[in-house]
């Protein structure tokens, strides 16, 4: 006699039916992020830049641009760091130790002079402000002969 095929159990409720939306999160772990940058360090590091001038080879500078490529994230920074940072404290302190890690090597290669330092400041919001204060003495009883009023205001003139 042939046995009947078992029937696939039906769910009992509802929701066992239901399935995942939305895709899986490209790093699960803090850890997994934090290999993701390892890796990209590390690729840096075996991939250095040729200065075609001096012919020479330079380290390959980091950034969050070349990073956010070499992981195959999709979104810009700030909206990736935001929903990691959902995430829990792990992943906040591993944003915080790639944006550190980055920022150092950038910075303390400027430093040196191994980067652009105006390039790197504009990159991380820096800048040298520089507070001008002028003053000065006005003579109010000091009057102007005709000739000496026309020499000034020509003077004037040619610089505008």
């Amino acid at each position: 006699m042939a046995k009947k095929k078992k029937e696939a159990e039906q769910p009992k409720n509802l929701w066992q039916l239901a399935k995942p939306f939305g895709r899986p999160a490209k790093f699960p772990t803090a850890e997994s992020l934090w290999n993701a940058f390892l890796a990209y360090i590390q690729w840096a590091e075996d991939n250095p830049m040729v200065v075609t001038i001096k012919g020479t080879y330079v380290d390959r500078p980091l950034s969050l641009v070349a990073f956010r490529l070499h992981a195959g994230i999709k979104r810009n920074w700030d909206t990736f760091k935001e929903d990691y940072e959902k995430k829990g404290e792990d992943f906040c302190a591993v944003l915080h130790a790639i944006e550190s890690t980055v920022r150092q090597q950038q910075v303390e290669n400027a430093i040196v002079g191994n980067y652009k330092e105006n390039i790197v400041s504009r990159i991380h919001n820096l800048s040298d402000t520089i507070n001008q204060v002028v003053s000065g003495n006005i003579k109010q009883d000091q009057q102007l002969s005709p000739k000496e009023a026309a020499t000034f205001i020509r003077e004037l003139q040619k610089k505008i």
